[in-house]
């Protein structure tokens, strides 16, 4: 009796064990860091609720399948309505011979409930394409007066004009010091985002982002474009 193979199976099946039960104690790991976090804020904590992942359309969200959303946290920050979670979808690729490829994509999302809902503006980093290039290709996005703000990130909107009042010389400033996040207001949500888990320290970086954001919106904004009257602090 040849036992070679059969040790070759068994060593496989003993290695896919490992693997499930390491990713299963880095999760409840993870479960735990984050109950725990949410508690000490006075926040709520849930494993998952995967029907967060309907609720915004722009990225991360409505690209691929098996959308999951866990570590949840809901409360107030600063008097702000907020949730933060976990995020991963899946694609699917084949090389033509009846292989097929999943691969998960992750990501941290933290969203800030704004005063009024405000049209569609999105800020994110230029990545491998410089302003110039991406422009040659189509992909046209609003330019401001500062070459190192255009040079660092891509800003998209619905209405150019709300897009310049928004993002005016101070938020400018404010995202080339820590704009390490791409954003998006999507209706009365400020939708932030990053590849890859995040941690408790994290999740207060990003709603503390979020926060400055919102409070660099100009009040003639909000009276203009959300019809709510807010004073400067």
């Amino acid at each position: 009796m040849n036992v070679g193979p059969i040790l070759l199976v068994l060593l496989v099946v003993l290695l896919a064990a490992g693997i499930i039960y390491f990713s299963y104690v880095q999760a409840k790991k993870r479960r735990e860091l984050f109950a725990g976090f949410a508690a000490q804020y006075g926040w709520s904590y849930a494993p998952y609720n995967n029907a967060l992942a309907g609720n915004w359309n722009g990225t991360p969200f409505r690209t691929g399948d098996n959308w999951r959303v866990k570590n949840v946290l809901t409360g107030l920050f600063n008097g702000h309505q907020m949730v933060a979670f976990d995020y991963s979808y899946q694609t699917h690729t084949s090389n033509g011979k009846g292989q097929r490829r999943t691969t998960t994509h992750k990501f941290g999302v933290v969203v800030l409930q704004l005063p009024g809902a405000l049209p569609h503006l999105e800020v994110t980093h230029e990545g491998i394409f410089g302003g110039a290039v991406a422009n040659a290709f189509g992909f046209r996005d609003l330019q401001f007066e500062s070459d190192q703000f255009n040079r660092a990130f891509r800003v998209k909107a619905d209405d150019e004009r709300f897009g310049h009042a928004v993002v005016h010389p101070q938020m400018m400033e404010l995202l080339l010091a820590r704009g390490e996040i791409g954003w998006r207001i999507e209706g009365n949500s400020l939708v932030g985002w990053d590849s890859g888990p995040h941690d408790p320290t994290e999740v207060l970086r990003r709603l503390q982002l979020l926060e400055q954001v919102a409070g660099q919106v100009p009040p003639y904004v909000w009276r203009d474009y959300a019809g709510v009257e807010l004073r400067n602090p």
